[in-house]
């Protein structure tokens, strides 16, 4: 493995010899003076092709270099990194990848100069280079260097037979979203945990994940672990899990929890089928704070049809219009209210409904 802190610290070493200043060299090298400061103090490595340019102007090998001044003998790891390196910086990228085809360099020295490399150089060599000669640990290395499309190739060739999902978000951040949704597409097919898959939803495309969340549904998982996707789905693909949900045994924390994904829409049709099935108050209730105002408004409005007694509406009162409230109010039997019922229907009307309230409650 290349020792930056080596390498750096011959660089000072050349640079020094010829009573040179970094100001001096960065300008000679066509590069900032940082730039200089962090390779001296192994924070970095020149590019490859400033690394040409450094050992042509100290008049020294460019494995040499990668050596911190070290020589040859003994070295042919580093000597086969250098052989790469030039190899590449002259455009010989098709010898650069037959000496590693047959075996003259192997994978490793070329991973190992891939993060001085441009994506494209490293692409070159890389494309050229016998597949099988690819493990998932150089995958899984070779990652953040190397081209999207190209690194997509690989690790769908490297999991044709099995999906790794440990592998899988290693990879996660750098291969495409439309790969990985494959990938997933595959990993569930073979029964992996749903779980694990949760975990790699921010790096997938909605549409691959709508058509898990749907398959995990029919799968019989339950709806308090796909929800766990809410935030990376589509609404349509939520609404759709939710009406299949909504039912005489529905989970109704989870479907409170995936209200917020869903608009104001689809909690509307969510509230009026909860009504009209008859399913418990409480969830109308809890769903309130998402549906629209107009919802709920018809749906106090409806009186009899939904048997709106006064504990329901002292529920919907901080959610419905004041005279909405009003005229609700003014058409039921006041007798049959408590004046606690009054008490806590005050904060949501007007002082001149509220005593005509009270009006009707002494009366009674």
């Amino acid at each position: 493995m290349l020792d930056t802190r080596k390498i750096g610290s011959y660089i000072s070493k050349l640079r020094k010899e010829r009573d040179w200043t970094q100001v001096e060299m960065a300008d000679r090298l066509n590069v900032s003076h940082q730039a200089v400061s962090k390779w001296e103090r192994g924070e970095s490595l020149p590019d490859i092709g400033t690394l040409m340019n450094i050992g042509q102007a100290f008049g020294v090998s460019v494995d040499e270099l990668m050596n911190g001044g070290a020589k040859r003998e003994g070295s042919a790891y580093v000597h086969n990194l250098g052989r790469i390196m030039k190899g590449i910086s002259e455009d010989r990228r098709e010898e650069v990848a037959e000496m590693i085809n047959t075996g003259e360099a192997d994978m490793d020295e070329l991973i190992e100069v891939a993060p001085l490399l441009r994506a494209s150089e490293l692409a070159a060599v890389t494309e050229r280079v016998d597949k099988n000669l690819f493990n998932e640990d150089m995958i899984v290395r070779l990652a953040p260097f190397v081209e999207t499309e190209l690194l997509d190739e690989l690790v769908l060739q490297a999991m044709k037979d099995s999906v790794e999902l440990e592998l899988i978000g290693k990879l996660a951040p750098f291969v495409s979203s439309e790969a990985l949704g494959k990938l997933l597409d595959k990993a569930v097919t073979e029964g992996v945990e749903f779980d694990a898959v949760v975990r790699l939803a921010p790096f997938v495309e909605k549409e691959s994940l709508d058509r898990l969340a749907l398959q995990a549904m029919e799968d019989g998982i339950e709806l308090q672990h796909i929800g766990k996707l809410a935030p990376f789905v589509s609404r349509e693909a939520l609404w759709n899990l939710l009406d299949q949900a909504v039912t005489d045994n529905v989970d109704y924390d989870a479907v409170i929890k995936l209200a917020p994904f869903i608009g104001r829409n689809h909690v509307d049709k969510l509230i009026d089928r909860a009504v009209s099935e008859d399913l418990e108050w409480g969830f109308v209730v809890k769903l309130a704070p998402f549906c629209s105002r107009a919802m709920l408004n018809q749906l106090a409005e409806r009186g009899k049809d939904c048997e709106l007694d006064s504990s329901r509406l002292v529920s919907l009162a901080p959610f419905i219009d004041r005279e909405v409230l009003s005229r609700i109010v003014d058409r039921m039997d006041m007798s049959k209210f408590a004046p606690e019922t009054v008490a806590e229907l005050a904060p949501f009307v007007d002082k001149g409904t509220l005593s005509k309230w009270i009006q009707g409650l002494l009366v009674n």
